[in-house]
C-alpha cells in the first residue's frame, strides 16, 4: 500500500445524508469519512492510471483518513503530528476543587458477588477510575497519536497537554448561496441555502490569533497517484496530495506486552460498520467469542466497550451512478476490551496493527474499522 498526504485548499463540505435543510448549523462540519477518500483515491488513481471508472476500483484496498498537522513554515510533518479521535473512555471533567480541566479514565469494572447490571452477557460495565468533583466540559476530539498511545499505556496526561498537541477545528466556514434567474440575472425568490464547511486549521487563541499549523488527511490505496489535485467531498472542492511516508509503525513491545497481559484494547480510528450494530458479528452474540478479520487462529472475548451515539452514513455509488443506502455508523474513539482465550499466535497479535475490523470485506476495503491495538493496562 502507498500512502498520501493529502492538503485541502477549502474548507471541506461533507453531508451528513440528513433530510436536505435549508438553514445549516455548525454540527454540519464533519470530518471526511472513510468512503468519502476511498472515493476520491480511486477516481485520482483511475485518472492518473487512465483506468475507467468501473467497479474493478473498488477492489483497491484504502486505509484511513487519518488527520495530520501540516507547519506552515513548509516544514514536512512527521509521526508525531498525526492525529486521531479522542478515545470514548476518556471525559473531560472541570476539577471544582482544583479549578481545572482534568481526564477522567473509563475502565472495565467486574462486578462483585451480589451486583449486576442490564448489560447483555455479562458484559462489564465501565467505571470512572478518579472521583472529581466536577462536571463533564467539552475538550479536543482530536488527539496526538502520541498521546492515545501513552493514555492506552495508563500514563498520566493532563487537558493542557492534549490541548497543546490535539485539534479543536477553527469556527466552520457557513456560506450562503442563491439561486439566480437567466433572464433576469436576479436572486430567485425563496431559493436559498447554505453550505458549513469543516476548517481545516487550528483554533486560533488570545496567545496565538493567527495559527501556525493547518490540517491535512493521511490515507493510503493499493495503486499509484501521480496527479497532484483531486475532488474532495461536496462542491469538488479542490485539494493537493503528495507521496508520504509517515503511516505509524508498529511499536516494538506491542506483541510481547499484548501477550504478557493476555489481554488488549482496540480503539477506533476511523468509523466502523458492524451488521450486529455496535457489536461486531465476528463475535459470537450469546458468548461474545470469535477471531478479529484479519487473525487466523486468534481467539478472544468481549469483556466491555465504549463508544458514542451511532452517525449516519451514505454517499454516492459513482459506478452504478445512484445514491447509497444511508447506514449506522460507531463512531470513531469506540474501544473494545477483549481477553485472548488459549494461546496467542505472534503473527496474529502483529497483524492486528492499524488492521480494518468491521464484519464485511468491501468495508475493510473502503477503509472502516481502521483499529489502534494495545495491551490492556487496566485489566481487572
Amino acid at each position: 500500500m502507498q500512502y498520501y498526504l493529502i492538503k485541502p485548499r477549502d474548507p471541506l463540505i461533507i453531508r451528513s445524508s440528513r433530510p436536505f435543510e435549508e438553514i445549516s448549523d455548525a454540527q454540519a462540519a464533519r470530518f471526511p469519512p472513510p468512503s468519502t477518500v476511498a472515493g476520491a483515491l480511486r477516481n485520482i488513481h483511475a485518472r492518473s492510471t487512465g483506468k475507467p471508472l468501473n467497479e474493478d476500483l473498488l477492489m483497491l484496498s484504502v486505509a484511513g483518513p487519518l488527520a495530520v498537522k501540516m507547519p506552515i513554515n513548509g516544514n514536512a510533518p512527521s509521526e508525531e503530528n498525526i492525529l486521531v479521535p479522542k478515545p470514548a473512555d476518556v471525559q473531560y471533567v472541570h476539577d471544582r476543587k482544583a479549578d481545572t480541566v482534568v481526564l477522567a479514565r473509563s475502565k472495565p469494572a467486574k462486578p462483585n458477588s451480589g451486583e449486576g447490571c442490564d448489560l447483555p452477557n455479562g458484559l462489564w460495565p465501565l467505571l470512572s477510575d478518579t472521583a472529581h468533583q466536577g462536571k463533564p466540559v467539552s475538550g479536543p476530539n482530536w488527539w496526538s497519536l502520541h498521546d492515545l498511545l501513552a493514555w492506552r499505556r495508563g500514563d498520566a496526561l493532563s487537558a493542557r497537554q492534549i490541548q497543546q498537541n490535539g485539534w479543536t477545528p477553527a469556527d466552520p466556514d457557513i456560506r450562503t448561496h442563491i439561486s439566480v434567474n437567466n433572464q433576469s440575472r436576479q436572486a430567485e425568490s425563496g431559493k436559498i441555502f447554505q453550505t458549513t464547511g469543516l476548517t481545516m486549521w487550528q483554533r486560533p487563541s488570545k496567545a496565538q490569533p493567527f495559527p501556525d499549523e493547518r490540517i491535512g488527511l493521511l490515507a493510503g490505496i493499493d495503486g499509484d497517484i501521480s496527479l497532484p489535485l483531486l475532488n474532495l467531498g461536496g462542491e469538488r472542492r479542490l485539494a493537493n496530495i503528495v507521496s508520504s511516508s509517515i503511516w505509524p509503525a508498529r511499536p516494538a513491545d506491542l506483541v510481547d506486552s499484548i501477550i504478557n497481559r493476555g489481554a488488549f484494547t482496540l480503539t477506533l480510528l476511523t468509523p466502523a460498520l458492524f451488521n450486529g450494530g455496535w457489536l461486531p458479528h465476528w463475535l459470537d452474540q450469546e458468548t461474545l467469542m470469535g477471531t478479529p478479520p484479519c487473525c487466523q487462529t486468534l481467539q478472544v472475548r468481549l469483556r466491555a466497550a465504549a463508544l458514542e451515539r451511532w452517525l449516519p452514513q451514505s454517499g454516492w455509488d459513482l459506478a452504478n451512478r445512484r445514491p447509497r443506502a444511508a447506514q449506522k455508523m460507531i463512531p470513531p474513539g469506540a474501544t473494545y476490551w477483549f481477553d485472548i482465550v488459549g494461546e496467542a499466535p505472534e503473527a496474529d497479535i502483529e497483524a492486528l496493527w492499524f488492521a480494518h475490523v468491521c464484519d464485511e470485506t468491501q468495508h475493510n476495503r473502503n477503509g472502516f474499522g481502521l483499529a489502534l491495538p494495545a495491551a490492556d493496562s487496566v485489566n481487572s
